[in-house]
């Protein structure tokens, strides 16, 4: 046998090993006032049918009671639990929590999982096979779990409306190869919850690495099931928006206002106009299981929703217009 020949079978041999060596994951779980959803989100990821080699979880400064939940749970599950809690002293955001956890991850693969979503128990045994293929990031589909509320279904059939079969980038259950992810990082200059996953994303893509879907892998997540908690939520991606302008774009304040004004102009023509925003709840309320029973409802949210965020991004402008004058 020739050397050309001898090296080329060593080769061979060494990538069908890398190809069938089951790949090990880490869960990366940041929380704050998660107590409501948390348990059910570890039993899921506890009864992988995958085992993973770690479950980090970041708690931001959770006041609710969920690090004594969390601390309960680690102890239930002993010494050799795979269950870590990174407890920060001050909530630095999702974007910064999520970092703390890659930091800490060791799996070949880390499994971005928010607090109130649901994974079912072949998710890594799916995901496995994805990444022996030679996959280096992996978006899946999502499933609002809890669509016996009104906010629930008008959530659902947004998420249909808007992405319909189309590949997005970001999923709830995003996952990529740690090393990847601990060079991309999460942009800890987006303070909220809002852009940053995007924004990471989009550093995978500039980076190249290799990026599949999967839409027959199906989680399911918890929204916010009151108006309260929904408009909270629309407030604070609102929030996001001129940090998104300001910090990553490297738009200057002025413009940043100027567009956010436009913005509030355009959503103001709309519900003026008052058709567009019939239509935009009529479209979600053929989605919706109870059809246009929900039709109502749907356009009190649409509005919510839009006059939510609007508020978060007005919000955030008015604390950077009192930092700059501060600083003056």
């Amino acid at each position: 046998m020739t050397l050309l020949a001898t090296v080329s079978r060593t080769v061979r041999s060494v990538a069908l090993a890398v190809v069938t060596e089951p790949t090990t994951f880490s869960f990366v779980i940041p929380t704050y006032n998660e107590r409501d959803d948390i348990a059910a989100t570890l039993d899921a990821v506890l009864a992988q049918r995958h085992r993973p080699k770690d479950i980090i979880i970041v708690d931001g400064g959770s006041t609710d009671g969920t690090r004594e939940l969390l601390r309960e749970l680690i102890e239930r599950e002993g010494p050799q639990g795979a269950i870590t809690l990174v407890e920060e002293k001050q909530r630095r955001g999702v974007a910064a929590a999520r970092n703390a956890g890659i930091d800490v991850a060791t799996g070949d693969v880390v499994v971005i999982l928010n607090a109130d979503v649901v994974p079912p128990p072949d998710f890594l045994q799916r995901l496995d096979e994805a990444y022996r293929r030679g996959a280096g990031m992996v978006s899946v589909q999502s499933r609002v779990i809890n669509t016996d509320c009104a906010t629930g279904r008008f959530m659902q059939a947004t998420h249909d409306v808007e992405y319909g079969p189309d590949a997005v980038g970001w999923t709830e259950g995003f996952s990529c190869r740690r090393e990847a992810a601990a060079n991309a990082r999460f942009p800890e200059e987006l303070p909220g919850a809002g852009g940053e996953d995007v924004e990471f994303f989009d550093r995978l893509r500039r980076a190249d690495v290799r990026w599949n879907v999967d839409y027959s892998i199906v989680v399911a997540h918890r929204v916010p099931s009151t108006f309260g908690g929904f408009w909270r939520q629309w407030r604070g991606r609102g929030n996001a928006v001129p940090y998104i302008d300001l910090r990553l774009r490297r738009h200057p304040l002025e413009a940043v206002v100027a567009t956010r004004a436009l913005a509030s102009l355009k959503s103001a023509a709309l519900i003026l106009a008052i058709y567009p925003m019939y239509r935009r709840a009529l479209d979600r309320a053929r989605l919706s299981p109870r059809g246009r029973h929900d039709l109502f409802a749907f356009w009190l949210l649409a509005h919510a929703q839009m006059l939510a965020h609007r508020a978060g991004e007005w919000e955030t402008i008015g604390r950077l217009l009192r930092a700059r004058r501060g600083r003056r």
